[in-house]
């Protein structure tokens, strides 16, 4: 089987490897069911493959700087600029200046920015409201509680 992380190079005991093989090969199998179900993720026709990617890039790092976007992108500062001051008209993205270096300019995405991001990126969101009638109560309480235990560990990976 394919995977996309070496569990070998993480060191886990072997119990934990095998929970977390089967736990991929599960998530694997929902992410093909729910392309299914779902379809494709929905592409906003007045964006760019390009500025999707800057979208994403500052969703992941919220306060890049200009220069490590284009760095990102592998494009030079001036087209990383211009696809950032689209981006800014659309109501995307905020430039805001430094608190130590006046001369730099962070990206920030706006609520709308975010907003879009989260729909771009939907797909088991997507999919569950078209099973979520099939799924009893108690089902949904297991998921609410994965979901809250795996966001703590987020948050603790974080620190």
């Amino acid at each position: 089987m394919h995977r996309l992380v070496d569990l070998d190079a993480l060191g886990l005991d072997p119990e934990r490897a095998r929970l977390v093989t089967e736990i991929l090969a599960l998530q694997g199998k929902v992410h093909d069911e729910a392309l299914s179900i779902a379809g494709p993720t929905p592409n906003p026709s007045d964006l760019t493959m390009q500025q999707m990617r800057v979208l994403g890039f500052v969703a992941k790092e919220p306060g890049l700087a200009g220069h490590e976007l284009g760095a990102r992108l592998g494009v030079s500062a001036p087209t990383a600029s211009g696809l950032v001051d689209r981006l800014v008209e659309k109501g995307l993205l905020i430039r805001v200046d430094d608190r130590d270096d006046r001369r730099v300019r962070r990206l920030h995405l706006t609520d709308e920015g975010r907003a879009l991001t989260r729909e771009m990126d939907s797909l088991v969101q997507r999919a569950m409201m078209k099973v979520i009638q099939n799924m009893t109560v108690a089902d949904l309480e297991i998921i609410l509680h994965s979901s809250e235990v795996f966001l703590e560990a987020m948050e603790r990976a974080k620190s």
